[in-house]
C-alpha cells in the first residue's frame, strides 16, 4: 500500500464514521482520567514489552501495586532502566506517550466500520 492510498483509507475511515468518532470523543472526554493499568493494559504490554503486565514492571521496581503513588516512589533512573530493558522504548515518557496515543486511537475508532 502506498503512502497516498494509506492516507486515502484513513480519510475514508474518518469520513464514513464521523458521527461515531464524535460520539466516542465525547464519551471519552466525559470519563475523565485513565488509570495507569488501563492505559498500559495487557494488550499494550504484550505488543511492546517482554513482560505480561504493568504489574510485573512495578514488581521489578519493588512495588506491589500499580498506582500513580507507587510510580512516584520509584526513582526516575530506575524506572527508565526498567522501561529500556523490558520494552520497545528508551524512556518512560516515550512509553507513556505511545500508550496514550494508542488508547486515544482505539477509543475514538471503537465501533467504526472499516
Amino acid at each position: 500500500m502506498t503512502e497516498a492510498s494509506a492516507g486515502s483509507n484513513a480519510r475514508d475511515l474518518i469520513y464514513n464514521n464521523i458521527d461515531r468518532i464524535m460520539a466516542n470523543a465525547q464519551r471519552f472526554r466525559a470519563e475523565g482520567s485513565v488509570s495507569l493499568d488501563h492505559l498500559l493494559d495487557d494488550d499494550f504490554m504484550a505488543k511492546h514489552s517482554r513482560l505480561p503486565s504493568l504489574a510485573e514492571m512495578f514488581a521489578l521496581a519493588g512495588e506491589a501495586e500499580v498506582s500513580e503513588q507507587a510510580l512516584a516512589r520509584i526513582p526516575d533512573d530506575l524506572w527508565d532502566r526498567i522501561v529500556r530493558e523490558t520494552s520497545d522504548f528508551a524512556t518512560w515518557p516515550e512509553m507513556f506517550s505511545a500508550a496514550s496515543q494508542d488508547l486515544v486511537r482505539r477509543r475514538l475508532l471503537e465501533g467504526c466500520a472499516p
